[in-house]
């Protein structure tokens, strides 16, 4: 018989297109897990906020206000489930907050978590960007590559706020600054 956990890692799975399960909503768990670890925080909440912060995210067509819709989609999930009110709001709270830029900040040490696993997962996903920014659009390279840099520089800057989640993903920042700044130079040269 599969756990409460299980059981929504699972219906998560299923709602997302396969890329976005792979490359974002585990990694984000992966980070969130590490990080509540790292301050004895709730793991199983830790888990499910960290697999629901996107959910508003499987209607594309309101991505840019994810964060918002999610917030009753989760909630919706969680109550199937029989999970507590505490729960909810907890994870509720993450899904509005997670973003940092848009909407609320996050202000419980879950909320903060997941806020900075979403930001720590981007760090190891970089091809992964530009193919989701050049998705049916008809973007230039040098476009598409500024994006991505504005992207990667926010979350570092903004974003990774926990003095251990800067530590663990710094070599991924870096690693990607040096990549974005050999694409910048490439598509500054003439090659003709």
């Amino acid at each position: 018989m599969m756990t409460k956990i299980e059981q929504v890692k699972n219906l998560v799975k299923n709602k997302f297109e396969e890329n976005d399960w792979r490359y974002h909503i585990l990694p984000v768990v992966k980070y969130a897990k590490k990080l509540a670890r790292i301050y004895k925080v709730d793991m199983e909440l830790t888990e499910l906020a960290a697999l629901l912060h996107d959910i508003g995210r499987v209607d594309k067509k309101n991505d840019e206000n994810h964060h918002i819709i999610g917030i009753s989609m989760a909630e919706e999930i969680l109550k199937k489930f029989n999970y507590p009110d505490r729960a909810i709001e907890e994870v509720k709270h993450v899904v509005v907050s997670h973003r940092t830029s848009k909407g609320e900040n996050p202000k419980t040490i879950i909320a903060k978590i997941v806020a900075n696993a979403d930001a720590m997962a981007h760090f190891d996903i970089l091809p992964v960007f530009f193919w989701w920014r050049k998705s049916g659009k008809e973007d230039r390279f040098e476009d598409v590559l500024q994006w991505v840099e504005n992207k990667l520089k926010k979350d570092w800057q903004k974003k990774i706020t926990l003095p251990e989640a800067k530590e663990i993903s710094k070599k991924n920042y870096e690693a990607n600054k040096l990549i974005l700044g050999f694409l910048n130079k490439y598509a500054k040269e003439k090659h003709y």
